[in-house]
C-alpha cells in the first residue's frame, strides 16, 4: 500500500505515482505485494514504466494529451476569429469598437477553457479565477463602450458579495474541510481592499457597494476565525508560515 502526502489519501495497490495529483507515493509498509523500492533511485523512466503497470487506475495520459490538443485548437480559432471580427470592424466602423467587447469575450473563454477545463486545478481556485476573470470582462467591456464606471461600481462589488457567499455555502456543503476555505476569504478581503482604495482615490464615483464588499468580506473572515478557533489559527499559520 502506498500513500500521497500531498492529496492525503491511501493507494491500494503499488503504484508509484498518484492518480490526481501525479506526485510520488510514500510507501507505508501495509502491503505484502512486491519488493521495497527506494524512491530517491527511481529516473522519470522508471516512474512512467511501475505507474502503467497499475491494474487500479488508468493510464490519463492520452486524454490529458487531448485535452490539451482541443485547449490549443480553440485558444487559435478564438485568435483567428477576433483578427476577422476586427478587420470587419475597421471597414465598417459606424462609432462602436463592438470587436474589442467580442475580443475581451473571446479572451475570457479561452481563459476558462485553458485554466478551468484540466481536472488537475482544485474547484476553489477555478472558482476564484472564474470571478476574476468576470471582472476584467466586464472593466474590458466598459472601456471599449466609452467607460462610464458601472463595472467598477456595480459589477465589481457585488461579484465579490456573491463570491463570499458561495464561500459560505462551500464551507457548509463541505463541513469537514471548511479551513480550507480561509485562503479563499482572505483573498477575497485584499480583492475588496484594493477596490476600496480605488474608491478612496475617486476611481470608483458610486463607493458604497464597494464599502459594504469590503465591510461583508472582513466580517466573514473574522467570522471564520472566532468561530473556527484553532483550527482557523493553525490554517491561518500554516498558508502563511506565521
Amino acid at each position: 500500500m502506498t500513500k500521497c502526502n500531498r492529496c492525503n489519501i491511501r493507494i491500494l495497490d503499488d503504484s508509484l505515482v498518484c492518480p490526481l495529483c501525479r506526485g510520488v507515493l510514500e510507501r507505508t509498509g501495509d502491503s505484502n505485494q512486491g519488493t521495497d523500492i527506494d524512491m530517491d533511485d527511481i529516473g522519470m523512466d522508471e516512474i512512467e514504466m511501475y505507474e502503467s503497470k497499475s491494474v487500479m487506475y488508468p493510464d490519463v495520459k492520452p486524454a490529458t494529451k487531448k485535452i490539451k490538443l482541443v485547449i490549443k485548437l480553440f485558444i487559435f480559432i478564438s485568435i483567428v476569429v477576433e483578427c476577422i471580427l476586427i478587420l470587419i470592424n475597421y471597414l465598417t466602423y459606424k462609432g462602436v469598437k463592438w470587436s474589442l467587447i467580442c475580443g475581451a469575450a473571446l479572451i475570457y473563454l479561452c481563459f476558462t477553457v485553458s485554466y478551468s477545463v484540466p481536472r488537475n486545478t482544485g474547484h476553489r481556485t477555478k472558482i476564484f479565477a472564474q470571478m476574476v476573470g468576470a471582472i476584467i470582462l466586464a472593466i474590458l467591456i466598459d472601456c471599449s463602450l466609452g467607460y462610464t464606471g458601472w463595472s467598477l461600481n456595480y459589477v465589481t462589488p457585488i461579484a465579490i458579495m456573491l463570491f463570499d457567499v458561495t464561500i459560505l455555502v462551500l464551507m457548509i456543503i463541505n463541513s469537514n474541510s471548511w479551513q480550507n476555505y480561509i485562503l479563499l476569504q482572505v483573498s477575497m478581503l485584499l480583492v475588496s481592499v484594493i477596490f476600496g482604495i480605488l474608491a478612496l482615490n475617486g476611481v470608483v464615483t458610486y463607493p458604497l457597494l464597494t464599502v459594504i464588499a469590503v465591510v461583508v468580506s472582513a466580517i466573514i473572515l473574522i467570522a471564520t476565525v472566532i468561530f473556527g478557533d484553532k483550527t482557523a489559527m493553525t490554517e491561518l499559520s500554516r498558508r502563511f508560515r506565521v
